[in-house]
Order: structure tokens, then sequence, then C-alpha cells
């Protein structure tokens, strides 16, 4: 269910960050988090946004998220200034109602109206937060975790992806450099490679003659066509084959059966370990 971005009239007083505003999905439609502080005499709002909801192509360029900040004095919520009053017409709201709003909820009126100080773009939702996921009370009422968070921002990502660049391609057609540069971020996948994956791994990038990196697109491009690209042992010239490749259909026919099996074979097996990590990234070969 979507909810619009206006301020709850229900107060519930509370100490810690709680939702007054957004969408009951939050984290894939938005957020608007608030907290009192009667000490200091002030509430702090944080508003989460994805980018993608306003501007596809910001959300590559910008970040997944647009995080704005900002920080109201109890003095400024009073209902008799000019400021709270021009907040009030635009929301066509009366002041007894607004008077019925507890301090977070004031302040989301103005905000509504003014704007927040201060703004950035993240591309985790965990760094768009203001406290640790299972301290902040959300409307769903549900605990989230890291975990949950963590999840949140690749679903997001997937989104942003499926939103700008063509993610389903014909098999051993690769993705664009922008669209995989995008995809890598600033976490390459980490190929960590057992049994007949390590073996297909081996020889592929062996007869390929490329380092089987993923740390970059340049590399990762390379892993991928070299693994895409395995040649069947049966078409190998056998004398421009080299120690390792040889080593490697030894290795894989003692355990496996026969390497040049179309369909179960060491190149079918690298073929497969190319499709599973574009898949990782949010591409499907079809």
């Amino acid at each position: 269910m979507r909810t619009t971005n206006t301020p709850r009239r229900d107060h519930e007083a509370g100490g810690g960050w709680r939702q007054i505003g957004g969408d009951v999905n939050w984290s894939t439609y938005g957020v608007v988090l608030a907290k009192e502080e009667p000490d200091s005499k002030q509430v702090l709002l944080v508003r989460i946004e994805p980018w993608l909801e306003h501007d596809k192509h910001a959300a590559v360029t910008e970040g997944l998220y647009a995080v704005d900040e900002a920080a109201f004095s109890y003095r400024s919520l009073a209902s008799d200034r000019h400021d709270t009053v021009a907040a009030m017409a635009s929301l066509d709201m009366e002041v007894p109602e607004y008077e019925r709003l507890g301090p977070a909820e004031k302040a989301a009126v103005l905000a509504s109206h003014f704007g927040y100080d201060q703004s950035r773009s993240v591309s985790r939702l965990e760094e768009a937060l203001p406290a640790p996921p299972d301290e902040i009370a959300f409307w769903h009422g549900k605990k989230e975790t890291i975990d949950s968070v963590a999840d949140a921002s690749t679903e997001m990502k997937r989104a942003v992806l499926d939103a700008n660049f063509e993610t389903r391609l014909t098999f051993g057609e690769l993705p664009d450099d922008a669209a995989l540069e995008f995809a890598l971020g600033d976490a390459p996948p980490e190929l960590s490679l057992e049994g007949q994956d390590a073996l297909a791994f081996e020889y592929a990038t062996e007869i390929a003659g490329v380092s089987g990196r993923t740390d970059t697109v340049k590399e990762l491009t390379a892993t991928l066509r070299a693994l895409a690209n395995a040649p069947s042992p049966e078409f190998l010239d056998p004398d421009r084959i080299g120690p390792r490749t040889e080593d490697a259909i030894e290795r894989w026919d003692r355990r496996y059966g026969d390497p040049g099996d179309e369909e179960e074979g060491i190149a079918a097996a690298a073929q497969a370990l190319a499709s599973s990590i574009l898949s990782s990234l949010g591409f499907e070969w079809v």
C-alpha cells in the first residue's frame, strides 16, 4: 500500500527515531523520519527518497537515494509564526488541527512547505538512515536489520539497472560498459569457485589468456567473454594446447567424465558460470 508524503495526524511520543511520513513500503517508495529532542528543544527530520521515483537517470549518476535533513527548534513551530501560518495554508490546515500535532509532525508541516536544509545522495540505504535500522520505529511495525536494509538496497539497484539499461541479452552478448560499471559499483563480484566451476574457470581463462579478475569493467568483460566463448576441447589444436590447459582437461576427464560433452562438458560448465556471474549482477541471457 502506498501512502502520501504528508504528516501523520496521530502523534505518538517517543525518544528515538520514528517514521512520520512517506510510505509503509518505505525502502521502495521513501520515508520521513523524525526524532524529538526535548532537552535541546528541537526536532530532527530526515527524508529519504529513491531517485528512481523522480529521475531514473539520476539514480545512476547521483546515487540510489536522495537524503534531505533539517532541524526545527520548538520555538519555530508556534502556530502564530508567519512561516507556520504559510505552511498550514499550503496544506489547507486549520490551527486547531495543527495544534493537535506533536513537535515532529509540526516540523514535518514546515518542511513540506519550506523544504530541507541539507541534501546528499547515497547508494546504500543503510548510509541514509540516521540510526541503526533496528532502533527506528517504522509504520509497518517490524524490526528492520542491517541485512534487510542491505537486501532492499540490492533490490533498488536491480530496479534502477532495469530502468536504465538493457538487462535481457542474447546468449553470449555482454552488457555495455556503462551498464557493467553501474552493476559493479564499489563491490565487484567475489568468485569463490569449487569443483566443476573452478576447473571450467581455469580452463576458459587459460585458453583466452586472461587473468580471470572481475575488479574492473575491462577485467570483468574479458573474463565473461573467455567463459562464454570457451571452446570444447575437441576443437582445440592438439599442437597448441599448453600444459595447464591439458592438465585441466585431464582432471575434468578423471572427475566428471567426457570434457567434450555438449551439455555437461567443461566448455558447457564455463558458459553456465558466465551466465551465473551475469545473473548475480542483474543481467540475464535469454
